[in-house]
């Protein structure tokens, strides 16, 4: 605030002695204080009438209604006007069916249960609270079984009834082509990814081509050109045409689903043809400004939205750079390399801050999907749009080559996306790394203009160093980190050595799926590797783990392997002793090897250093009958600081550690078995006498885990408890017998 205070008074000063005055000067501290004080009321305005708990709402269905195999979001506006977030689980395919049914703008009344949305619960988690909190949605709502009653009104206006025709086309796609071709033509007319299988999304994404799929400013482009020639051919004027043209693109934009990139594109569109109907010019880079400071205006938090940034970014840059471009390269070729260049310069910063890495592939990727896309899908799938409401399928030849084309392209991009090497893992920057970056991609573009030979040679040299520091920075932190990761009703834990000596992951997660029935299959099931495990070491830079602990074959502790060893190289994994008996278990020890991954069974006994740390098997013997009892006990020292890693050991296998050690004390102890009232007796606490202990349990899980008589004990032996679910993700930083705590609490 007293900053504010300083802007007010010079702008005062200013205005009251005019040698001072300076236009420009007076123009930016203005439209600073404008937004400040528009964020500021924005911000106040937020608020909410709810209370957590049991409730029965009254609303409009606002969005269009997501039902993906066994699963039910959308938005509803309450009859007090605040937005919440309907996320609804069906128990049977009749309910599904039922559910298909609602469309936006029906009336609905809903009972469940009210809650607030979790913050981040590991590091470097996507943050959904914030997200739904940027669009004033203070609340999810998750219904009790046929709790969701809808009626349809018959009193909607002229704009919800467009979003309903939107809504039917969108049921027709998805009802009548293959999901290939449906999501693609889904993406690409109507703004909506929903319908596109999770892991080709994931492909596009990973490969740094998922802008392709966005409607942008290229499409509106084609529309507006292709709509203009249309009708001057139908004999209708220049200028009735532009303003046909004013009237339609509004629409166009709610039917393409209003995403930054197409309200951008679309108010970009509207401000050239008004000023040519004008007969006025108007300069790209005022045009653009005009349409962000009128986008902030009145939606002061889509700043935070990834595809906004993105959007007026590229664009801010091309606009920029268009008239070196122009005046410096005439060939066709070199103006859209030149073009993608650009694009993928300047947006590199941002994805690196939310991905984490940085696609190897994507540059070619894009100068060869780039005109695939614009010259070839985008008019095809458009045309065959358009011939489907006079054509039948079979007859639709558009439509019939994309069906047949499509599927043999996104071979190729899963097989890409699959590819190790395909992406450079980096880590999260930190707001330095940020600066640094666009400090050298901005010299390196006014180097570019100035031009002159080897222009490229400095700010090339600038960003590798960059990158070589973020790069290196793990491996210059003298410290060790014991980080045990959030994976719900599982275990995972990370080790880092100093210096990154090396990396070890003790456990990976797992989810216990029950979906066996057809109707109950999703597009994206949510997996504990994919989703939380790898962000997680991505996040931290880590490229490879050394060696992959898996203490036993239960699929809480190993089911996220496999989405593991898809992204992060491994070079070793520890398996204990006995006879592997699962058929997830071959599954998982076959795919191990054939990446690569060296594959060894511990026992009793066995151990090894890593500079100045040591590590010591303690069990299993082998000859356990018991998958739990033949967990890997794993004791670590590291920087002087011992911790008993005992995976799902229980009663028994405490009782043979008490027998076979009976001087073992450790500092750190991870509780037995997610903390079950089997595990972490009295006699083995009595002994070990831990002064700190994790708990790696699931919220709310169905168990009961931890027990509460395990927590007492721990309790009574005064010992620091840090739970997963209830601190999130808990990070230790070791250094010479010192120990730093750092938590993601949930609050």
């Amino acid at each position: 605030m007293p900053y504010l205070l300083i802007l007010t008074a010079f702008l005062l000063f200013c205005l009251l002695h005019r040698p001072f005055f300076k236009l420009k000067l007076l123009v930016f501290t203005s439209t600073f204080l404008i937004y400040y004080f528009v964020g500021i009321n924005t911000m106040n305005q937020q608020g909410t009438v709810f209370a957590a708990g049991d409730q029965t709402i009254y609303g409009i269905v606002q969005t269009i209604p997501v039902i993906d195999g066994d699963s039910l979001s959308m938005r509803l506006v309450s009859n007090t006007n605040e937005i919440i977030q309907i996320q609804a689980y069906l128990y049977d395919e009749l309910e599904q069916q039922r559910m298909k049914s609602i469309v936006i703008g029906d009336s609905c009344k809903i009972s469940g249960t009210l809650s607030e949305p979790l913050p981040p619960t590991n590091f470097g988690q996507f943050d959904y609270k914030r997200f739904l909190l940027e669009q004033n949605i203070y609340w999810i709502l998750r219904p009790h079984r046929a709790a969701i009653q809808c009626i349809n009104t018959n009193k909607q206006g002229y704009l919800m009834k467009l979003q309903q025709w939107r809504q039917y086309q969108l049921q027709n796609i998805e009802q009548k082509l293959s999901s290939d071709f449906g999501g693609m033509m889904s993406a690409l007319i109507f703004g909506e990814r929903v319908m596109m299988e999770g892991e080709l999304l994931e492909a596009y994404q990973r490969l740094g081509v998922i802008h392709l799929l966005a409607v942008s400013g290229l499409h509106v482009g084609m529309i507006v050109a292709a709509s203009f020639y249309l009708l001057i051919r139908m004999g209708i004027t220049r200028e009735r045409a532009m303003e046909v043209l004013l009237i339609m693109l509004p629409i166009y934009s709610l039917i393409a689903g209003a995403a930054p990139s197409v309200v951008r594109a679309t108010l970009m569109s509207m401000m050239i043809l008004l000023f040519l109907r004008m007969k006025l010019r108007i300069p790209p880079l005022f045009g653009i400004v005009i349409v962000y400071l009128g986008y902030v205006f009145f939606n002061p938090f889509i700043i935070f939205k990834l595809g906004f940034q993105l959007s007026f970014l590229v664009s801010f840059a091309l606009i920029l750079s268009a008239p070196t471009v122009m005046e410096r390269y005439h060939h066709a070729g070199s103006r859209i390399l030149a073009i993608t260049l650009i694009s993928q310069v300047v947006s590199f910063p941002i994805i690196l801050l939310h991905m984490y890495e940085i696609p190897i592939l994507s540059l070619p990727l894009n100068l060869i999907y780039i005109p695939f896309i614009s010259l070839i899908v985008l008019p095809f799938t458009f045309i065959s749009f358009l011939l489907s409401f006079v054509l039948p399928t079979s007859l639709n030849v558009p439509l019939i080559i994309l069906e047949n084309t499509l599927p043999l392209v996104h071979q190729f991009l899963m097989k890409a996306a699959g590819l190790k090497w395909a992406t450079l893992i980096l880590g999260k920057p930190s707001t330095i790394i940020m600066v640094l970056l666009y400090v050298s991609i901005i010299t390196g573009f006014l180097n570019w203009e100035r031009g002159g030979k080897l222009w490229w040679r400095v700010p090339l040299l600038g960003l590798s160093f960059i990158i070589f520091i973020q790069l290196s920075l793990p491996y210059v932190d003298s410290k060790a980190k014991v980080t045990m990761i959030d994976v719900g009703q599982g275990d995972s834990f990370l080790l880092e050595l100093p210096y990154r000596e090396a990396i070890y992951l003790i456990d990976t997660g797992g989810t216990i799926s029950f979906m066996n029935e057809e109707w109950r299959k999703r597009r994206k099931s949510f997996d504990v590797g994919a989703d939380i495990v790898v962000p997680t070491l991505k996040a931290q830079g880590i490229r490879k783990i050394d060696r992959l602990i898996l203490t036993h074959g239960h699929l809480d502790h190993i089911g996220g392997s496999q989405a593991l060893i898809q992204s992060i190289k491994v070079k070793e994994v520890l398996y204990g002793k006995g006879p592997v008996e699962g058929e997830f278990e071959h599954e998982l020890l076959e795919i191990l090897h054939k990446n690569g991954a060296k594959i060894h069974f511990l026992h009793e006994g066995m151990g090894w250093n890593e500079g100045e740390a040591s590590f010591t098997v303690l069990s299993p013997i082998g000859t356990e009958s018991d998958l739990n009892a033949r967990s890997i006990v794993l004791l670590a020292n590291l920087e002087g600081i011992s911790i008993l890693f005992t995976g799902d050991l229980e009663e028994e296998g405490e009782r043979r550690l008490v027998n076979s050690y009976p001087e073992l004390e450790v500092d750190i102890l991870k509780i037995g078995h997610h903390g079950s009232r089997t595990s972490t007796t009295e006699p083995f606490l009595e002994q070990l006498k831990p002064k700190a202990a994790f708990v790696s349990a699931g919220r709310n899980n169905r168990f009961g885990h931890p027990h509460p008589d395990v927590i007492s004990r721990l309790e009574e032996q005064r010992v620091i408890i840090w739970r997963s679910d209830l601190n999130g993700a808990v990070q230790l930083l070791l250094k010479d017998g010192e120990v730093e705590v750092r938590s993601v609490k949930r609050e």
